[in-house]
């Protein structure tokens, strides 16, 4: 299996993804929010660029939610923001969620031509690994792990994500990684006894912490908590 990692969701432009599975991270917090939703029995998650887009999707919707943040802050006027505990059973069950973030559903959208693209975060790595691992074994063996970065930059909590995928991947079946995977993967066994701590003093979780976000943090930081793999297809994502 050949792996290569992209570091922001802007250098995913132009990439040529034809062939590819496109593994999508932002943990803290689209990619977090759309697995506990679609967990939580939300129908489909639509990821739009702008604000104006996710207002008139929601005028021809019946049974959505808008939902989403600018500079971490939730929507004026939307229903939901982008903390993952907003995304609770009995609010989003049955629901088409249309959610545009300032990072996440960007990364998205700058992904054209790949084979299959899916979602992926702390919570579900090992659901995505074990995906990954079966696409591997029907003949499906590159792919490109797009870290979504926060405004333009690269975050290590998404590169500490998808070092722990690469891991994951290797104890199952052979990797072949480029340099930059190969950092992360180092960088992920050197931390997750203490995922936290390694990021600390990282630029995008210190903002979430000065905003008042702890809970968020601490939730999107949990691995392996769950089974579902969000899947992009028909530009809506649903539960593989």
């Amino acid at each position: 299996m050949k792996i290569n990692v992209i570091p922001t969701a802007q250098q995913a432009q132009g990439i040529d993804f034809s062939g590819k599975t496109a593994v999508v991270i932002d943990v803290l917090r689209a990619t977090s929010v759309i697995t506990t939703a679609l967990d939580n029995g939300a129908r489909e998650v639509i990821p739009v660029k702008t604000i104006e887009e996710a207002q008139s999707l929601y005028a021809t919707c019946d049974n959505a939610l808008r939902c989403g943040e600018r500079n971490a802050v939730k929507i004026e006027g939307f229903d939901l923001g982008n903390s993952p505990l907003e995304y609770k059973k009995k609010t989003v069950e049955g629901k088409t969620l249309i959610l545009t973030t300032t990072n996440g559903t960007n990364a998205l959208n700058n992904i054209k031509g790949a084979d299959e693209v899916v979602l992926a975060c702390f919570r579900n790595a090992k659901a995505m690994a074990n995906h990954l691992v079966g696409l591997s074994h029907r003949g499906s063996r590159d792919i490109i792990i797009v870290c979504a970065g926060t405004e333009g930059r690269f975050s290590m909590d998404d590169g500490l994500c998808a070092g722990m995928i690469i891991e994951l991947l290797k104890q199952n079946t052979e990797v072949e990684t480029d340099d930059f995977g190969l950092l992360l993967n180092r960088c992920y066994n050197e931390s997750k006894d203490n995922l936290f701590g390694a990021l600390s003093e990282c630029y995008h979780l210190k903002r979430l912490f000065m905003l008042g976000f702890y809970d968020d943090i601490k939730f999107c930081l949990e691995t392996n908590c769950v089974g579902t793999v969000p899947i992009l297809k028909n530009d809506k994502i649903v539960k593989l």
